[in-house]
This record gives structure tokens, C-alpha cells and sequence, in this order.
């Protein structure tokens, strides 16, 4: 079984004989480190999953529980405040948030930086909550009166897990510039257009998910564009996702971190 896309020539087209939805959960249990362990096709599927470069860290949820308590706090603040404003956090709303009057939330801020949990640039600012982004991107998220701004697509799958809430979700093909809609209900995910799948690339890389491949995780309307987009760009790791596999994947990464 071969899952991941084809890169330069076209020859090696991306398969869509993917595992099933269950499957890739226990793979993704297995790699984070919240499953029993599996026999040696299960490992095989988590190596798939590995790639390109686990650059969007399936390990997320790990490093958010083993933060020491008053850490994870401020990183549970910086989350809720996101999903009730759409907007990055001042310090004082971190140390509200977060029930530390006297909160070095610079040094916080650098602590969970060190775990790819948030990012900062070289002022500390906050340039990255995943899932949440500080800016504008291709893909926005809205819960009710809310509308947030995700780092890729995967991260704004696994917004509505995340809060317990329904959303919507709209983006473009970067490939077409054509919309991409996706609602959220109940946990059940409905694609515009229907035959919508999701890339997930990333440069290989060592170093911060927002410089690897945040902006390479995209949703396309069609397979066919989605290859098209993967051949154009030979310098990237790919693999193509249909739906039930990118929401499983936003699902098991941001689900626990406010569980």
C-alpha cells in the first residue's frame, strides 16, 4: 500500500487505496503514544504517517500533557482565548486566562515555542497557536458569531474536535483559486465540492511546523488538481488525503489539548 503522492515526473500518481478511517486513529494512537502497541503492519502504517517528516507533529497532544500544570494552563488560555475572540491574546488576557497575576508570559511564551506548541518570532510575539493563526490565511473557521483564522487545513479540521462545536470552514484551491467549503455537524464533515481532498506537504525540513509546512497543507477541489499542484512543486514531501482521513488526522492531534 502506497500512500504517499507523487512528486516530479507524475509517474508515481498518488493512490487513494488508503486505509480506513479507523485504522489510520490507531496508527496515529499508536505514534502519539496514547494506544497499545501494534504488531509490525500497524508500524508500517504509522511510518506512512510520519511523513512528510511528521512536520505537523502527531505528537501535539503528548507534548501538551507532559507540560508542567501552571505551563499548560497558559497554553490552555492562549487556546480559549482564540476560539471566544478570533484574536491573539495580550499578555494580561494570558495571565487572566491562565490565573497568574504574576505570569512571565515572555518566558512562557518561549517555553511552549520549545515544544512547537505555539510559535514566536524574534520580538516573541505570537506568530502561531496551532491550530489558531494570529493573521490572516487562506482558511478561515467559524463557530457561531466567531470566525478564526487556522494555520492549514488539517488545523482547521480539528477546531470544531478541539472546542466541541460545530463549524464552518472556507478556503480556496490554491491551485484554481476555486472555494472549498466544508460544515462540520455533530462531528460529521460535508465537502463543497464533493470530490475535495486535502494535500499535506511540507519542505523535510527540521524546525518549527509554521516554517515546514503550514503553509503547504491545503484543501483542493479534486484529486486531479490536488496532483497537479503536487507536480508544480518537486521541491516539497507529499501525500494527497481524501476527507475521512484529513479530519481523523485534525481530529487525533487537537482534540485533547483542551480535553
Amino acid at each position: 500500500m502506497d500512500v504517499r503522492g507523487g512528486i516530479g515526473d507524475g509517474s508515481a500518481a498518488c493512490r487513494l487505496d488508503l486505509p480506513t478511517g479507523e485504522r489510520i486513529r490507531a496508527a496515529l494512537r499508536q505514534a502519539i503514544g496514547t494506544g497499545p502497541a501494534g504488531d509490525a503492519t500497524e508500524q508500517s502504517r504509522v511510518d506512512y504517517w510520519a511523513q512528510p517528516g511528521d512536520a505537523i507533529r502527531t505528537d501535539r497532544p503528548r507534548r501538551a500533557e507532559q507540560l508542567p500544570d501552571s505551563l499548560q494552563q497558559v497554553h490552555r488560555a492562549i487556546l480559549r482565548h482564540f476560539a471566544a475572540s478570533g484574536t491573539a491574546p495580550t499578555d494580561a488576557d494570558i495571565r487572566a486566562g491562565a490565573g497568574e497575576a504574576d505570569l512571565d508570559t515572555a518566558k512562557a511564551l518561549r517555553e511552549l515555542a520549545r515544544e512547537d506548541l505555539v510559535a514566536v518570532d524574534s520580538a516573541g510575539r505570537l506568530v502561531a497557536a496551532y491550530p489558531f493563526s494570529p493573521t490572516p490565511t487562506p482558511h478561515r473557521v467559524a463557530f457561531g458569531d466567531v470566525e478564526v483564522y487556522a494555520m492549514c487545513a488539517i488545523d482547521a479540521l480539528g477546531m470544531p474536535f478541539m472546542l466541541g462545536a460545530d463549524a464552518t470552514i472556507t478556503s480556496a484551491d490554491p491551485h484554481t483559486g476555486q472555494p472549498v467549503r466544508v460544515t462540520i455537524t455533530s462531528g460529521a464533515a460535508t465537502y463543497q465540492p464533493a470530490e475535495a481532498v486535502i494535500v499535506y506537504a511540507a519542505t523535510g525540513d527540521a524546525g518549527r511546523s509554521v516554517d515546514t509546512c503550514c503553509s503547504t497543507i491545503n484543501f483542493f477541489t479534486s484529486a486531479a488538481n490536488a496532483q497537479a499542484w503536487i507536480n508544480a512543486h518537486p521541491n516539497l514531501a507529499a501525500t494527497v488525503l481524501d476527507q475521512d482521513q484529513a479530519v481523523t488526522l485534525g481530529r487525533d492531534i487537537f482534540e485533547p489539548l483542551l480535553a
